[in-house]
């Protein structure tokens, strides 16, 4: 799923919850307002008749897994669909956009050789290719922050299996949030009109990101490791084929933190080897998927709009990346069943 996050499904134009938030501010004050009897028909459906969890539950067990471009995904944008249709909302349809690939996960089996033997729990980042058969390698710390670090590992890496991050304590108390300069960017207000905008700390590091793949395939690194930064040997997920949802350059697959910090442990006193084989299927052609729309119509304002989005598509590995869209599919039922329509839409 591309970084922006493919913002699948639920994309609804003008939310009862503007008039709802308008009520519960104006209702604290004075409960004589216009907007007290659309507040108390709102909260009397949120209390008697909520079928957010039916809804996720729904998503999550009958429909599954909806990784963006498979079958299940197109599954759950029809009944997405059908459900905005029971709760009132209009123009409601199927918006068309393409991706290059789909891919389907396969197989990820992995084991340390030595200096002893341990079982290890992989599982292939998104859209990574297959590794060619079973291969083995040495693990390689690949220490490098900046491009000019990378010269330090020219001509060491054929054949490796690369790991580069430093692991992070698991176990409470966490320690601050190691991606909070990256973060914290993202969060400040844009520049005034006519200053340019500070540079970014999180394109660097996609930039640094993009050069190390880059480097890795040039040094013929055989796959990477990468720590899913978790603890009771629950993995991370994402994906390596970008934004246009193209194969990954290098064989790519997260471990558990357990088994990252044990692999780190042993170099620590020695070589390691490991022995690792996946095998994922990648689309040969485009593939049509969609974004779910409806709308509800303001009463007042109907030329604006506010537009609230969830994603639909969740990650193979589980179902449940549905607390949004379960939210605003249950704010359009509380808007239908209240009777209520918001002033803009």
């Amino acid at each position: 799923m591309r970084f922006n996050r493919v913002a699948v499904g639920l994309c609804v134009v003008m939310l009862a919850a503007v008039a709802a938030l308008r009520g519960f501010a104006a209702a604290a004050e004075d409960d004589t307002s216009e907007f007290a009897a659309a507040d108390a028909q709102i909260l009397s459906e949120v209390r008697e008749h909520s079928e957010v969890m039916q809804n996720l539950e729904y998503l999550s067990d009958n429909i599954g897994a909806r990784l963006t471009g498979s079958p299940q995904l197109k599954q759950a944008n029809d009944w997405t669909a059908e459900q905005m249709k029971k709760y009132g909302l209009v123009n409601v349809h199927l918006e068309p956009w393409t991706m290059a690939h789909s891919w389907t996960r396969g197989a990820a089996t992995a084991r340390i050789v030595a200096p002893a033997e341990h079982p290890l729990t992989i599982a292939s980042a998104g859209w990574s290719p297959s590794t060619p058969g079973v291969i083995r390698g040495p693990i390689v710390y690949f220490d490098a922050k900046t491009k000019a670090d990378f010269e330090k590992f020219r001509g060491k890496l054929k054949g490796a299996v690369v790991i580069y991050q430093e692991p992070a304590v698991l176990s409470p108390p966490k320690p601050d949030d190691v991606n909070e300069e990256y973060v914290r960017a993202m969060q400040a207000p844009p520049p005034m009109k006519g200053q340019p905008a500070p540079p970014s700390p999180f394109a660097a590091l996609i930039e640094v990101a993009r050069a190390r793949t880059d480097f890795f395939k040039q040094e013929g690194v055989a796959a990477v490791l990468r720590d899913s930064n978790k603890p009771h040997g629950l993995l991370n997920m994402t994906g390596v084929g970008g934004e246009k949802f193209d194969v990954g350059a290098i064989p790519s697959a997260f471990i558990t933190g357990e088994d990252y910090r044990m692999l780190w442990r042993m170099l620590k006193h020695g070589p390691v080897r490991i022995e690792m084989e996946m095998t994922n299927t990648l689309g040969n052609k485009p593939v049509e998927v969609y974004n779910t729309v409806g709308e509800i119509r303001g009463s007042e304002k109907p030329g604006e709009v506010v537009i609230l989005g969830a994603h639909l598509d969740s990650w193979d590995l589980g179902t449940f990346v549905g607390s949004g869209n379960g939210l605003d599919g249950q704010r359009n039922g509380i808007d239908g069943g209240a009777g209520s329509r918001p002033h803009t839409g």
